[in-house]
């Protein structure tokens, strides 16, 4: 039985629509896949740049510790920590913090204050400070990512957080006084 041509066309006419549309979905896979590909790596970049170790409050100082004798013992540069979620972020999945280098964390009133390790993958002193700049605790050696809650036990309205061991290699004790101020900005009130 012979084949009408018109059929045979018509089967040439859908096998090649057939192939465009393949070829046309293939090219949008293709396209997709490339946009994809280049959106994750794009937000692999963006990921890198604000990583744990690059978090920071971008905000500096100094806290200066004084001795008994009111002599100024040691400097250390801190970022402040100020607001909510700055305090909260606090140093955070740190792999390390450097020696003379810490955090201060500034709140707007002098109440007891309790901080905890969680997240936080090093061995910190906290040193609490009343309103007067006066130690009025310290909790050396804290355990990293413990949920222990580190208490003032008395009001604190400033609070520094240095590298374990800050207090024991300075002779940093209860009842000494701190000042601090920031970088770039009019001098803090001091003792």
């Amino acid at each position: 039985m012979k084949v009408p041509k018109n059929t045979n066309e018509a089967k040439k006419r859908s096998r090649r629509t057939t192939l465009f549309d393949l070829l046309l979905i293939l090219g949008m896979v293709a396209v997709l896949s490339w946009f994809y590909k280049h959106s994750v790596a794009r937000i692999e970049t963006i990921q890198e740049s604000v990583s744990p170790d690059s978090l920071s409050v971008n905000k500096t100082g100094r806290v200066i510790f004084y001795d008994a004798q009111n002599r100024r013992n040691v400097e250390v540069v801190v970022e402040i920590a100020e607001s909510d979620y700055e305090q909260q972020q606090g140093l955070m999945f740190r792999k390390n913090l450097p020696e003379g280098q810490g955090m201060l964390f500034i709140y707007p009133d002098e109440k007891e204050r309790h901080f905890w390790m969680k997240n936080t993958e090093i061995s910190l002193d906290m040193i609490f400070i009343n309103s007067r700049y006066e130690i009025v605790k310290i909790q050396p050696y804290t355990r990293p990512l413990s949920e222990k809650l580190y208490p003032s036990e008395k009001p604190a309205q400033y609070v520094v957080e240095v590298p374990a061991g800050f207090c024991e290699r300075y002779g940093i004790k209860k009842g000494q006084r701190i000042t601090w101020e920031r970088f770039g900005a009019a001098r803090q009130k001091k003792r």
